[in-house]
Order: structure tokens, then sequence, then C-alpha cells
């Protein structure tokens, strides 16, 4: 989802209580130095919120006891480094076969976990170059892919009023499009300069950008947030706040609880650690969209019947395709077979040999038992009708087709991709026939919601 871009100072944790814990402005940073311990530190610059926040967050380190080097070229392997510091990432890939990675330098497991979390790809089958400094379009890609962003709903991102446009690489350009278009990027004046590299301070600006504050320290959270927040360790609990962007649950959540009592989420959940313990949304927790994609173990994300009630007309929910790979990986709704009967009708009638559909917005579709009802009635008990469901935007079977005979009823839609949650555009075509031949045909177009049943209350 597209959020507008807010420069926040870097948020710091309060001091902690047995019971809760505020977050606030003020607190301990996480790390002990500060940017002003480094002589070549400007706090008349630009850049000085940005590299304050990344020094306070721990994201950026000296280049020497006394030198920060903003405005010098990062390279590869520092910007691996810093988004691994960002999300709390600890797992790392074998990566023996870049052969310019040497396990005795300092960033060797670093590009390990930033290939584990694919962010990092190598510049070619072995080589990884991680000296080398690293273009801002290069930097783009890595951050859209550490966001997981939509690509596709960035497609049409308008970049007419960059004079450098046409520079931009193809495989880049999908990433370049979803970071301006999420408002992470503004360029350089009226250029992007894609083939530039990227500074030390520009990055700091772009992790600014995007991350108002970080969540370090396990314990309870009470107050609302001001911009996409990232925790990055485990048993942490925000009760009753809003968090006025995306919420970023870092690998370093691990497999710990992640509960989210009456949240209220402006931007994504985005789910990068947590595990079958489970990401817990209760109690009316709202967001309009969930992105799952952790990928070296299974997590789940689960709604009890309060905060499946608020959300389940209007979320979407993707589980990337590496995050597919673990099976137990869900997304799981409560028990929602008694939600408004009258928006899970899909009714047809047949009166002089023309058919009628009404249909509501949104039909209900379970993975499981459900009471999802298709209802056709008329004057001829000779009649039957076929039913497709098919997706809008590639004319793809959803469901498969069936016929009905006239006076009865469906109780249950078995979907073919069981794997696709949320909110799909489909078209329901129902055809009628009467003794065997065709008499009418009718369209219409409905949001149809694939949820897991989740038989039992969550605990």
């Amino acid at each position: 989802m597209m959020m507008k871009h807010k420069r926040i100072l870097a948020l710091f944790l309060a001091a902690i209580s047995c019971l809760s814990l505020a977050i606030s402005a003020s607190a301990a940073s996480t790390t002990t130095r500060k940017a002003t311990d480094f002589r070549d530190f400007d706090r008349t610059a630009w850049y000085a919120e940005a590299v304050s926040a990344a020094v306070d967050n721990g994201l950026l380190y000296g280049k020497s006891a006394t030198v920060i080097d903003p405005n010098g070229d990062m390279t590869r392997a520092e910007m691996a480094a810093i988004i691994n510091r960002s999300f709390g990432c600890y797992k790392a890939a074998d990566i023996s076969q870049y052969k310019d990675v040497a396990k005795s330098k300092w960033y060797y497991k670093d590009v390990a976990m930033a290939v584990q979390m694919g962010t990092y790809n190598g510049r070619s089958s072995s080589t990884m170059a991680p000296d080398a400094p690293i273009s801002r379009q290069e930097a783009m890609t890595v951050v859209a892919r550490a966001l997981e962003l939509d690509y596709d709903s960035y497609s049409k991102t308008d970049l007419s009023a960059f004079s450098d446009r046409s520079e931009i690489s193809n495989w880049a350009l999908p990433y370049v499009r979803a970071m301006v278009g999420a408002d992470y990027i503004h360029g350089r004046g009226k250029v992007l300069a894609p083939l530039n590299n990227i500074t030390r301070a520009e990055f700091a600006q772009i992790f600014a950008n995007i991350i108002g504050s970080y969540i370090t320290v396990k314990g309870s959270y009470d107050k609302d947030i001001k911009g996409s927040v990232l925790i990055r360790t485990d048993d942490v609990e925000l009760k009753n706040l809003t968090v006025d962007g995306d919420l970023i649950i870092g690998c370093g959540a691990a497999d710990g609880k992640i509960v989210l009592d009456n949240v209220q989420v402006t931007g994504r959940l985005l789910v990068w650690g947590g595990g079958t313990k489970a990401v817990y949304c209760n109690n009316g927790s709202q967001m309009p969209a969930v992105v799952v994609a952790r990928v070296d173990d299974a997590v789940k994300v689960i709604y009890d019947r309060d905060s499946t009630l608020a959300v389940i007309d209007t979320i979407k929910v993707r589980i990337t395709e590496r995050a597919k790979q673990h099976k137990e990986t869900e997304v799981i709704f409560y028990d929602v077979s008694g939600l408004r009967e009258a928006q899970k009708q899909l009714n047809a009638i047949v009166a002089d040999n023309q058919i009628d559909i009404t249909a509501p917005a949104h039909l209900y579709a379970l993975v499981g038992a459900t009471d999802v009802k298709a209802e056709f009635v008329n004057n001829s008990k000779s009649d039957t009708y076929k039913i497709e469901i098919r997706r809008n935007k590639d004319d793809s079977f959803v469901a498969d087709a069936f016929e009905l005979a006239a006076g009865k009823s469906i109780s249950t839609i078995t979907l073919l991709e069981t794997a696709e949650f949320g909110n799909v555009d489909c078209t329901v075509t129902v055809t009628a026939f009467r003794d065997g031949k065709q008499i009418g045909s009718m369209q219409t177009e409905l949001v149809l919601h694939a949820a897991y049943l989740w038989p039992k209350e969550v605990q």
C-alpha cells in the first residue's frame, strides 16, 4: 500500500516498567555511539537527522572511531549490513558459490544473511562484489525487496518528472517505480541518478523516510506510533494504539509471539518474523493489507473473531512465493460462517425465459466447512443452472463450474487455488437451462473472499 513520506526523528525506547513499555521519542538508543561523536559529522547538513537516527538505532557504524564518512560511497557489503541490522536478521544462507566473499571478511555473515532474506543477488553466478560501491538503482532494488512492495501496484508510477528516467535499467525499473510511488525516493532535484553510487548519508535518508521507529525490547506498548514501525525482537504486545504507517515484524522476532490487541494499522502488516506460536490479531485489530514474507521457517497470522469481522470485507492478504514453501505458513481467520447472511447469498430467478441475478458485494468462500450459499428458484422444475466463477484479471477459474437443479442450493464453494487469500475480483456467470436448452445467461461482478476456517476459539 502507498504511504506518504514522513520525516521523523528516530524513536527511542523509554524506560521499562513491569507491565507496560510506552514508546517515547527521548529514551536511550540502541547503541552507545552518537553521530556527534564523529569529527566529520556536520550537524547543520541536510543529512543530520537521518544519519543521527541511523547511528542511534544501530544501523550505521563508523568507518573508524572518529569517522562516519556520510558523503562517502556506500559499498554493497555495508548496505547488506544495514538492512540486516534494521530487520534483525540472524540466519545465513550458503554463499560458497560467491568466490569473492572471503570467510575472513567482516561482512561474510552479513552478505550470507542478505542472500538468505532475498534482498541480495550476486553480480554474477559466482561474484558478489561486496567491496564495490552500490548504485542508487541497486539500492532501491534492495530496499524494495526488503519491504516486499507490490510492484504491480506501482507499475504505472509516473517518472516523467525525472529527466534521466531513460537511464534506469530494465531489471531495476519495477523497483524504482515502487520506491518512487511509495514516496520513499525523491531524487536529486529533477534527476534520479540511477547509475550513480549512493552515499552513506543518502541511504540513511531512505531509511529515515521509511521507518519512523524501532522496537527492540520485549514488552507491552500502548502509545500511538507516528510513522512506520519495525519490530525486531520477539514477545512484543501492542495494545490499544494506532500505527500511522506500516507495521513490520522483522526477522529478529524469530519464532516468538507477537500480539496485536486492538491495534489499528493504516498501512500494511509486513511479517518477516514470528513463528507458529503466531502473530495474533485480537480484539478488533485492523489493517488494510497483510504480506507474509518469512523465508526461513513457517509463521502463522491468526485473527480472532472480532478482528476477522473488522477486516474480512476489505483486507488484502499476500503470502510470497518463498514463504509458501513452508506449508504451515498460514493466515487464519476465525470461523466467519455466521457473517451477515444477506451478504453471502447469490440468487437467481427465471421468469419469462429471462434470468435475473441478485448478488452481494462480497461472497465468502472458506477453506473448510462453510455455509456460503447460492440459491436458485423458478416456476419450472425442469430448470437447471450452470455457475462459473472466474478471476477478472486473467479470466481463470476461481471455482469449478457446477450445475444446480431448480429449487436447490449449494453450501460449499471449492476453490481451485486455496493458497490465495484475501479479496479476489471475480465475475460470476449463471446460465439457465430449461429442458436441456439454454434459455438465458447473465453475469455479475463480486469480490470472492477466500479465508481459512479456524474451528476453535483462538487462545
